[in-house]
């Protein structure tokens, strides 16, 4: 169904672009309607799914769809993330996922997911390799840029975890539709010493919903700053 894989491709740029979230789920639900079969669409359709456990269902759901999917590289896809994201087996995610950047050398959405598969191995420079390339064949694409700074934020250099960051930002990263993100801001503001940055970037999105004001790692930051704040100004 034509409008079935323009749906898609409107929720895959509204991930790596940080759409809107509410459209974003509006396109899947219709996507499902349209097509109950479409694995790619399913698996995408549980994207702000909070529960771990959930989400694992609907990745083993697309898995199983994609058993009779005629397209190889969709097959792939979904073998890689289901071996990513339900069986933890990291090194056979890479290998589904090289499959599919080697068929589309091309496509910054598939290097940046073979990028996923050595973050969660811990093998941060190749994932950095991967992040980069995404960004250099999609120079304004801000999920790149943020995994760049992610990348060299647990490498520990600070500087450049700010700097891609900052990256991500001005090319649109947007907290209110990706709660992950939204999180992982103010670690490095904190470890970058910008604790009143800290504070306010808390302060503002945790009028963002009750996801984000439950958010123990977001009151945790906030908490490090203002302690951090108070003891600079009680040395002076």
């Amino acid at each position: 169904v034509p409008e079935v894989h323009q749906l898609f491709n409107d929720l895959s740029a509204n991930f790596y672009f940080y759409g809107d979230k509410d459209e974003f789920e509006e396109k899947a639900t219709r996507i499902k309607k349209l097509d109950p079969n479409y694995p790619s669409g399913f698996l995408m359709g549980g994207f702000y799914e909070q529960d771990p456990e959930k989400y694992k269902e609907k990745v083993t759901k697309a898995f199983e769809l994609s058993k009779k999917s005629r397209l190889k590289s969709e097959r792939d896809i979904m073998q890689a993330e289901y071996y990513l994201l339900v069986e933890d087996n990291y090194p056979k995610a890479q290998e589904y996922f090289q499959k599919v950047v080697d068929m589309y050398p091309d496509s910054a959405e598939a290097i940046w997911s073979l990028g996923m598969a050595y973050y969660y191995n811990d093998e941060f420079d190749k994932a950095l390799e991967c992040y980069k390339k995404s960004t250099e064949l999609i120079p304004n694409l801000p999920k790149g840029y943020e995994f760049m700074s992610v990348m060299y934020y647990v490498k520990k250099d600070t500087k450049k975890a700010l700097e891609y960051l900052e990256k991500a930002i001005k090319h649109g990263a947007n907290a209110k539709n990706d709660f992950y993100y939204a999180q992982y801001v103010p670690l490095v503001y904190n470890a970058n010493k910008m604790y009143k940055k800290t504070i306010d970037y808390v302060t503002t999105v945790r009028t963002y919903g009750e996801l984000y004001k439950n958010s123990k790692m977001l009151k945790k930051s906030s908490e490090i700053a203002t302690t951090k704040l108070d003891s600079i100004e009680a040395s002076k």
